[in-house]
């Protein structure tokens, strides 16, 4: 830290303090720990002991006891019922919440009931999963904020230290409840786990080393409760926050104050899972109106957010392939008001372009094209495709821009766009030509919601460049193929030029259509 002169670090998720002191290897000259700004906190925070067939303890050996992930799914639907609106439930790992929800999605809730657990969970809230591709995460979290503004709400399955436990912020009605299953210790045999535990062990050994020490597993302890200490800051956002925090294992009863944040520890109280359905039913029975007010509040908000969306789409209606550079998946889709946004397009796009989906991800599309080639039959126009040299003809496209010279002694004037010559005759098949020619919009009419839902997160993905041609062709394959080979062959009108040869080769190749 040399030329530094002061530090200040202020979070409300530093606890525990000594061991976050000790790993920056700084000299804190003070440390101060205060109580929340408010003097009653109005968060309810339950450690879940047991469950009806016994203790919870989700351990890595027990993970797979039946009676243990009966229980657990057992307290998260109760509390799915006595909770209103939103809830984030945080699992330590990806492969537990995967391993849970397979299970929980075959197994049944009781011996003479035909309803899973899963369908039970359904039932009380729009259950949505967060996903490992960080590019489908958007369209989730529109799915789990529609659901929020449903009668019975919504519930997001995610992992503490993945995408949603920190960084994204979720108030209000997006978070009534936080529940975590299970301690979420580091991987053990992660080799810088494995190389830390033993630094911190030779460490301890060593007699000339004369500051203070941490034993390894100290540190391991600690680095599960900074995680879950994360995961608890999404219940209270701001000083007109509440919701309750639930902890679903039997070791948070052991665990020391100091591992949980100073503002949370007046809130925690021990209990089983009947009790805490009970005093979560009351908590929020207490707080009615207050959950009125922010549901209308909510839908106020959403509005807002399209509003907005709206506006920034009018500032630049002459080039609407670049208007929501600036603007997440959520915001352009907002579920407050479908009609509105409905509205407001219909009065921007009274131009000679109408944006199709993929223009709103500043993709290529081929509507344009397709008017040029509807103004030049209906003017009579002469094709320019046999001006193009006959060394040219080997290539996919060719861009020509139409001058004004060119259009002056038409009867009417074309979108001032790069008229794209296709030169199909030598170099495709007829057929493809033909699905070239379907319309990009047409491209997702009759899609089920979970192929859409792939469709947008590929697109959006590919115009991030976080993903390649050759991953968009392998994504869209299942969506189209064998059904619809056509729509899968206009795909590739969205791809960027330097791509869409390469697509098409591939197509051929592989005999799609």
């Amino acid at each position: 830290m040399r030329g530094v002169r002061n530090v200040l670090l202020a979070s409300g998720t530093l606890s525990p303090i000594q061991a976050f002191t000790y790993n920056m290897g700084l000299n804190f000259g003070a440390i101060l720990e205060n109580e929340h700004a408010l003097k009653q906190v109005p968060v309810l925070t339950s450690i879940v002991t047991r469950g009806k067939h016994g203790g919870l303890t989700g351990s890595f050996q027990n993970r797979k006891n039946v009676n243990y992930v009966s229980d657990v799914a057992e307290a998260l639907i109760r509390m799915m019922e006595a909770t209103p609106q939103g809830i984030l439930v945080f699992f330590s790992s990806y492969s537990q919440m995967d391993e849970l929800v397979a299970t929980w999605k075959t197994m049944k809730s009781a011996e003479n009931s035909t309803d899973t657990f899963w369908a039970r969970m359904e039932k009380s809230k729009r259950v949505v999963v967060e996903p490992r591709a960080k590019e489908e995460l958007a369209a989730v979290r529109l799915k789990y904020t529609l659901g929020v503004s449903e009668p019975h709400g919504a519930a997001l399955l995610a992992v503490c230290r993945g995408k949603v436990s920190e960084g994204i912020d979720f108030c209000d009605a997006e978070s009534r409840a936080v529940i975590i299953v299970g301690i979420p210790y580091p991987p053990i045999h992660d080799e810088r786990v494995v190389l830390k535990k033993k630094y911190l062990d030779d460490l301890m050994g060593r007699k000339d080393v004369t500051h203070e020490k941490q034993s390894s597993t100290d540190w391991y302890q600690m680095e599960a409760f900074r995680a879950v200490n994360q995961a608890i800051g999404r219940v209270l956002r701001h000083k007109n926050d509440f919701g309750t925090v639930v902890l679903l294992d039997t070791r948070y009863a052991t665990a020391k104050p100091e591992m949980f944040p100073k503002w949370l520890r007046s809130t925690i109280s021990r209990m089983d899972s009947d009790n805490c359905a009970l005093k979560t039913a009351r908590f929020f029975k207490e707080r009615c109106h207050l959950i009125e007010n922010s549901k209308v509040d909510y839908i106020k908000k959403q509005a807002k957010q399209c509003k907005s969306f709206s506006q920034a789409k009018k500032s630049f209606p002459s080039n609407p392939r670049d208007d929501i550079t600036e603007i997440t998946l959520e915001d352009m889709f907002s579920p407050a008001n479908m009609m509105l946004e409905k509205k407001e397009s219909n009065k921007l796009m009274s131009s000679s372009v109408k944006p199709s989906l993929s223009s709103v991800f500043s993709l290529p599309t081929n509507e344009d094209e397709l008017k040029i080639k509807k103004w030049e039959q209906e003017n009579d126009s002469q094709s320019t495709t046999s001006s193009v040299s006959d060394s040219n003809k080997r290539k996919f496209k060719t861009e020509i821009p139409v001058s004004s010279s060119q259009i002056s002694n038409q009867r009417s004037e074309p979108p001032k766009k790069k008229k794209l010559i296709l030169l199909t005759r030598e170099t495709l098949p007829e057929k493809y030509q033909k699905a070239l020619d379907i319309p990009t919009s047409e491209l997702t009419k009759g899609m089920s919601y979970e192929n859409q839902k792939q469709f947008v997160a590929t697109l959006k993905g590919y115009k991030a460049t976080s993903i390649e041609w050759e991953e968009v062709f392998q994504r869209l394959r299942p969506i189209f193929v064998p059904e619809k080979p056509e729509l899968f062959i206009s795909c590739s009108n969205i791809l960027r030029s330097e791509d869409k040869m390469k697509y098409l080769r591939k197509a051929l190749s592989s005999k799609i259509y």
